[in-house]
């Protein structure tokens, strides 16, 4: 079989599935189906109250992990930033959930920095390209550099944008899978930090 004809077969088939959709809307006898947005460099799902992706939060205390500066000069331990609770965002200018969400962090670390420390690392593939967006979105806590991934599958995560809750001691009370509201923000650091 020729690949024109292959292709032409998908194509038609799902034109076909389109075409005889239940036309409720994305409902089914199984519930409402919501859609996966993957335009932006993540993968999550589109709902108006987007819950959690919970993960098992890391055991033990992540003060002797470390993470690159964005000059990639140095490197920096978590522990030099738990004398107060730490918030911990993963995020990057590829991540279009991650850009929306980085000025409501800002905000919120602008009105929290004297009870709770904030630390951005990203995941960009050059430090060019996360100092653009950290100069785009205005955000001004320090910031790290996880360029190959390997904090964020130390901490088990499996999505952008991803936020962890530590306290003093180094240890992960809570991590969240996906975009934060400043409100949303600020409930879950008066729930687990403060």
């Amino acid at each position: 079989m020729h690949l024109k004809h292959i292709t032409f077969v998908t194509l038609a088939a799902i034109l076909f599935f389109v075409a005889c959709g239940n036309g409720n809307g994305g409902s089914s006898e199984f519930g409402q189906a919501n859609s996966i947005n993957v335009g932006n460099g993540a993968l999550t799902p589109q709902t108006d109250t987007q819950t959690p992706a919970q993960t098992e939060p890391v055991e033990g205390s992540i003060n002797h992990l470390t993470f690159a500066t964005l000059d990639n000069t140095a490197e920096q331990t978590f522990a030099a930033h738990l004398n107060q609770p730490l918030v911990v965002n993963f995020f990057a200018a590829w991540c279009g959930p991650c850009r929306a969400e980085l000025p409501d962090f800002e905000a919120v670390y602008g009105d929290l920095a004297q009870h709770v420390n904030f630390l951005g690392i990203s995941r960009d593939s050059t430090a060019e390209q996360a100092l653009g967006l950290l100069a785009e979105t205005g955000v001004s806590f320090p910031t790290g550099w996880d360029q190959d991934g390997t904090l964020f599958a130390e901490f088990g995560l499996f999505s952008m944008p991803s936020t962890l809750f530590v306290d003093t001691d180094g240890s992960v009370l809570e991590q969240w899978s996906g975009v934060l509201s400043a409100e949303r923000l600020r409930a879950l650091i008066t729930e687990h930090l403060l």
